[in-house]
């Protein structure tokens, strides 16, 4: 499990960082208001995309794993061919009803006219995107982790490749023209994606015709059925984080026009939010995104297996991981998120408003590794009933706490911490009641927790001795963000909190190099 995390996790490091520095071009390029019309775009598209992708790749990896491991290969690709026809019909009939009523959508719910066009080139791309989900979905089942980690990587680089490409060819005139070719780049990337993973994919079942494999494969029927038992509550689990999210991105700037903001105000101080803090917020989840991604399959081996004393030993190692992740993540953006703001985006207001989102994000991380435990456990019900809760907790509180003066902006943080409390303990306490996990909590909260301190207060220490002796803000947050993660590190050592990462009795350092060997091959 531990192999698979370290490879998608470094892939998606990689990932982060180039998307990263692109959206910071593109904060600059578009501007506050320009960003705010940009990420508009995306609430209608997300949701199309969470009916189309968010159940059915999952699916794929845990039908996949079950068949692959008792050798049923044939099974495995007529499980993929099968996932892959239901993406394609559902796709068709979103994109279909979206384009066919997208004046209303633009006019009626989005409120501006200037997200039509791009909204018209974006949505083909939920059946591509799709596609290339379910095939992602196969290769995680039988744990060739490697190949979607390079698709997300291919596609990073030719959406920005493009994006550059026509910026300087077309020159586009003013930011709404400008958006436009950077919705055609996120088609381009998303296409070369798919058709990395269409060659991987066929060479990799290329060998099944040779084997002479018996086993008896299941019907389509039963194929669709199975599938279908899995996907529908993981997709009613996406539909309600991307619907409160939609709702959250029309929503804000009506109430904070409400508060007595003009709407160019709210807009954008609602791109500030989506387009600089929030992508500063997730860049340290990428370990434990990769660790929900592959914990999946394997819990649901183990537990079809009956190995409980292996699935609690997993859960308490994710549990650990997410803390280390949260809690240096927290101490750093706590400590340096205001000149971070000002470094990055030129924007002092990131920094004012990234400190009270942190606050929240260890219960952030643990809500997305406890969701993908329950999944993993065939508890996908109870996870989307939780999420549920969170998300009415924060839909209230951004319509009622924004439009409040006093609030603005606050109450919708207020709300997204709730949110992220309330989901995380509702959904620790069903993984506990289901596995009867024991608590640890010097590994998970106390010696996390002593290190962050250390690190947050070392930190800020070294910056500030940095910036009065002369040193540049890039040089005073490198020389201090570097020197905080080594005395983290020095601190979870003296209190013997740095978890063993062995892979069959390997150490780290040979799993590292067989990451990379395998990236070859």
């Amino acid at each position: 499990m531990l192999y698979g995390t370290f490879i998608l996790a470094g892939a998606n490091v990689l990932v982060r960082i180039i998307g990263f520095v692109y959206q910071i071009m593109l904060s600059r390029l578009l501007g506050p208001e320009g960003t705010g019309v940009y990420q508009l775009v995306f609430p209608p598209y997300t949701i199309a995309l969470a009916l189309t992708t968010s159940g059915i790749p999952i699916a794929v990896s845990r039908l996949v794993a079950s068949s692959n491991a008792v050798g049923n290969y044939r099974q495995c690709k007529r499980i993929v061919l099968t996932a892959l026809l239901i993406v394609i019909i559902v796709g068709l009939v979103l994109s279909i009803l979206i384009l066919t009523n997208l004046n209303w959508i633009t006019n009626r719910i989005l409120k501006d006219s200037r997200t039509h066009i791009p909204l018209f080139i974006l949505f083909p791309c939920v059946i591509i995107t799709g596609m290339g989900a379910t095939l992602k979905g196969y290769f995680y089942g039988i744990k060739h982790t490697h190949q979607p980690a390079l698709a997300e990587i291919l596609e990073q680089l030719i959406r920005i490749s493009s994006v550059g490409f026509l910026l300087l060819w077309l020159k586009p005139q003013g930011y709404e023209e400008a958006v436009i070719v950077i919705v055609f780049g996120v088609v381009i990337g998303e296409l070369a994606s798919l058709l990395y993973l269409h060659i991987r994919y066929h060479y990799s079942t290329k060998f099944i015709k040779t084997l002479g494999n018996n086993a008896k494969t299941s019907p389509f029927s039963l194929l669709l059925k199975n599938i279908i038992s899995i996907a529908v509550p993981l997709t009613f689990t996406r539909i309600i984080i991307t619907s409160i999210n939609s709702i959250n991105s029309i929503l804000v700037p009506r109430r904070l026009a409400a508060s007595g903001m003009t709407n160019s105000q709210a807009v954008s101080l609602f791109g500030i939010i989506s387009g600089m803090v929030m992508p500063l917020l997730f860049i340290p989840f990428t370990i434990t995104n990769a660790l929900s991604t592959i914990i999946i399959p394997h819990l649901a081996e183990e537990m079809a297996l009956g190995n409980w004393s292996s699935i609690r030993h997993n859960i308490s190692s994710a549990i650990q991981l997410t803390s280390l992740v949260a809690f240096a993540s927290t101490a750093l953006l706590l400590s340096l998120g205001q000149p971070i703001g000002i470094a990055l985006y030129a924007q002092p207001q990131v920094g004012q408003l990234l400190t009270p989102f942190t606050l929240g994000a260890i219960f952030l991380a643990l809500q997305h590794t406890l969701s993908a435990v329950l999944n993993g456990l065939d508890r996908q019900k109870r996870s989307t009933l939780n999420l549920f809760i969170g998300g009415i907790i924060q839909v209230l509180c951004t319509y009622f706490l924004v439009s409040i003066p006093a609030l603005r902006i606050y109450g919708f943080i207020i709300g997204f911490n709730l949110r992220n409390i309330t989901v995380s303990m509702l959904n620790f306490s069903a993984v506990k009641k289901l596995t009867k996990l024991q608590i640890r909590w010097a590994d998970w909260l106390f010696k996390p927790g002593f290190a962050a301190l250390v690190m947050a207060s070392l930190g800020r220490c070294v910056f500030n001795l940095s910036t009065h002796a002369g040193s540049s803000l890039i040089v005073s947050l490198t020389l201090a963000a570097a020197i905080s993660a080594i005395f983290f590190l020095i601190s979870l050592y003296s209190v013997n909190g740095i978890p063993r990462i062995k892979r069959q009795g390997s150490s780290l350092i040979s799993t590292f190099m067989r990451s990379l060997r395998s990236l070859y091959h």
